[in-house]
């Protein structure tokens, strides 16, 4: 079963519309992947699968996506919000973002 990560970064003023997709778990034939789709909000973007050795490693690599989407607002100026987790890691999200440094803002207020 395959989990997903949606993040969005907005800002109307300078033009900014992004989306991110981080997709991961094991396929048909108990492989581990990663897969990332990225680009502008509404256009096909693009994408790119990893395949990795066991959980440990796809959880890492997962990780070390979403610590690289932090420092969005340095790069390119407007923060990353969570639009979707995967259903068990809803009601605990504080578990996965403790896993990183910094935070994300979440969309609930949307």
């Amino acid at each position: 079963m395959l989990d997903s990560i949606l993040l969005e970064a907005c800002n109307p003023e300078l033009n900014i519309w992004r989306s991110y997709r981080i997709t991961f778990g094991q396929d048909l034939f108990g492989s581990w992947i990663v897969e990332l789709s990225y680009g502008r909000i509404g256009s096909k973007g693009r994408s790119r699968t990893i395949l990795a050795e066991n959980e440990t490693q796809a959880m890492g690599y997962v990780e070390q996506c979403l610590k690289k989407r932090q420092s969005a607002p340095k790069r390119i100026g407007a923060s990353y919000r969570i639009k979707q987790l995967p259903r068990e890691w809803e009601e605990n999200t504080n578990k996965l973002l403790s896993k990183i440094s910094g935070e994300f803002q979440s969309s609930n207020e949307d």
